[in-house]
């Protein structure tokens, strides 16, 4: 994730944090902590991947190779969504025995919610190169107006259906639906 888009992902985790501990409380905060813990050690891997592609996809742009700089983008994110994908994959599968080999007594939420961070994570895997991309041409203003500005729309999304009495995992299904629609976006 480029700078921006992990500050902002970074504050509205925080932001959202403080919302589902005032509607549900400690525990259930607790367990979203759990699964962002699983998120960044899982997808820390992948992030790690990908900067070492970020340099080739610039240079090809700068070179003006746009066709091997879009070869770069296709092969990166396929690359990055198949190595998360085999690093998550047993996590999804079987994350109730995972979390009871870990953690002995599971907190509730902390199933689902491990599940849909991984699931948010696979999304975000695969816009990490075209992000790239779109750094590298020097036009990101837009970009990164466009895109923040509708990660930011998660926080109060959020706020208005945990008021409307939806459970405390409809925040992760918001995060994954911005998600997607910011994927398309990129």
């Amino acid at each position: 994730m480029e700078p921006f888009r992990q500050y902002a992902s970074v504050t509205i985790d925080q932001g959202v944090n403080i919302l589902i501990n005032l509607f549900f409380g400690p525990a259930v905060n607790a367990a979203r902590s759990i699964a962002f813990q699983i998120k960044s050690a899982v997808y820390s891997f992948v992030q790690n991947f990908q900067i070492a592609m970020n340099p080739q996809i610039i240079k090809s742009f700068a070179s003006d190779d746009i066709k091997y700089m879009h070869q770069l983008i296709y092969q990166g994110a396929k690359y990055s969504f198949f190595l998360l994908f085999t690093l998550s994959l047993p996590i999804l599968l079987e994350t109730e025995i995972i979390l009871k080999l870990w953690l002995k007594i599971i907190p509730e939420y902390t199933v689902i919610f491990t599940q849909l961070v991984l699931i948010n994570i696979l999304i975000d895997s695969i816009s990490g190169p075209l992000m790239t991309a779109a750094h590298a041409s020097g036009k990101i203003k837009l970009y990164q107006g466009v895109v923040g500005g509708l990660l930011l729309l998660i926080l109060p999304v959020s706020f208005l259906f945990l008021r409307l009495g939806f459970p405390p995992e409809i925040t992760l299904y918001i995060s994954l639906s911005f998600s997607i629609i910011a994927f398309l976006l990129d």
